[in-house]
């Protein structure tokens, strides 16, 4: 009797547990699934990624005459969103303002009046200093195209500048054959950063250049990529561009014109031949290109026979109707003519090349 009831008692206690165990169980599911749920922060999108880093070859800002005015970073107005980091890394383009360096650096022209004008351009300057200096002391306005890697170059033209001469880079390029063109040369098999890079070393250390023309370069004028790189840069220096068509079928004018860049061949090499005789030949061909066409160019190099037969022939030029001009005056009366549908600057280059007057 004592037995059944103790085994009742611990029966019933069981079933009393069970049953809180029971309740507990279904109300904590209840709550469990019932509950609101936390607030889960939204994931953050993905950051935008980093700028590429500046490249380590030496390029140089363009000058101050090239560049367009400097972006100042503003802060957003007030209760206005940041903007977000791609848009910051990518400033918006600003086209330059005033006018380009070939005309802000170009030496004033005497008027011609109907008068038919010649430009002398004399290539390789900086290198034969004693030359160097004759073509200097010339009068006034040559173009005087000077060779980047030359001691003391922007030195050097400077002060031939203060003269009253113009400037010009002769740029070096890749040539025919076993040429060497001169360190830092542009070269068709070179990559286009490292032609761009030296491509703007050589036009920062002429800072008043109105352009350029080749040094050598009969392999890289027939190359449209290096061409476009070339010309790329000159139209965002708002320079000019001189073919000195060292070889025939240079693709230099068409790509120049292609990409806004103004240009105009030379017609005439003066000293292929050393001997005075030929030169003065030279410069009886130059006269009459000016007669027919309105305007010639020619180019010769700092070399004794060569300033010896000038420094006799530019004094007698006004005495003969000429006018003595700098290039960015001959390349702007070609677009004159060019905008009034008598297009001086497309005519033909001449058909054949001068090999060795780089």
């Amino acid at each position: 009797m004592f037995r059944h009831t103790y085994r009742e008692r611990r029966r019933r206690r069981r079933l009393a547990v069970m049953s809180v165990i029971a309740v507990v169980l279904a109300g904590g599911g209840w709550w469990w699934h019932e509950r609101p749920a936390a607030p889960v922060a939204p994931l953050a999108a993905p950051a935008a990624p980093a700028a590429a880093p500046a490249r380590s070859q030496p390029v140089a800002a363009a000058p101050a005459s090239s560049q367009a005015s400097a972006l100042v970073a503003s802060a957003p107005a007030a209760g206005q969103p940041a903007a977000p980091a791609s848009a910051a890394a990518t400033p918006a383009a600003v086209e330059p303002v005033g006018p380009p360096a070939w005309r802000r650096f170009a030496v004033a022209p005497e008027p011609a009046n109907g008068r038919p004008t010649i430009a002398i351009m004399i290539d390789d300057m900086g290198l034969n200093r004693v030359q160097t200096e004759r073509a200097v002391n010339l009068p006034a306005p040559l173009t005087l195209s000077w060779m980047p890697y030359a001691p003391n170059v922007t030195a050097q033209a400077a002060a031939a500048a203060a003269r009253g001469h113009e400037t010009m880079l002769h740029m070096n390029m890749e040539a025919l054959g076993h040429t060497d063109p001169g360190p830092d040369s542009l070269r068709t098999w070179q990559s286009a950063e490292t032609n761009r890079a030296y491509l703007r070393t050589a036009l920062d250390r002429l800072p008043n250049a109105v352009g350029l023309n080749q040094h050598e370069g009969s392999v890289a004028s027939l190359s449209t990529p290096l061409m476009d790189v070339v010309m790329g840069e000159l139209h965002a220096r708002g320079m000019l561009f001189i073919d000195s068509l060292t070889i025939p079928h240079s693709v230099g004018l068409a790509r120049a014109r292609a990409m806004g860049v103004p240009a105009r061949g030379r017609d005439i090499f003066l000293d292929n031949s050393p001997d005075p005789a030929a030169i003065r030949a030279q410069l009886a061909a130059t006269e009459a290109v000016a007669r027919r066409e309105g305007h010639a160019i020619a180019i010769g190099h700092p070399r004794a026979s060569t300033m010896d037969v000038l420094a006799a022939w530019l004094p007698t030029l006004a005495s003969r109707g000429f006018v003595l001009w700098p290039v960015s005056a001959t390349v702007a009366a070609d677009l004159a003519a060019q905008a009034s549908g008598k297009d001086t600057a497309g005519r033909p280059a001449p058909a054949t090349a001068e090999p060795g007057s780089d």
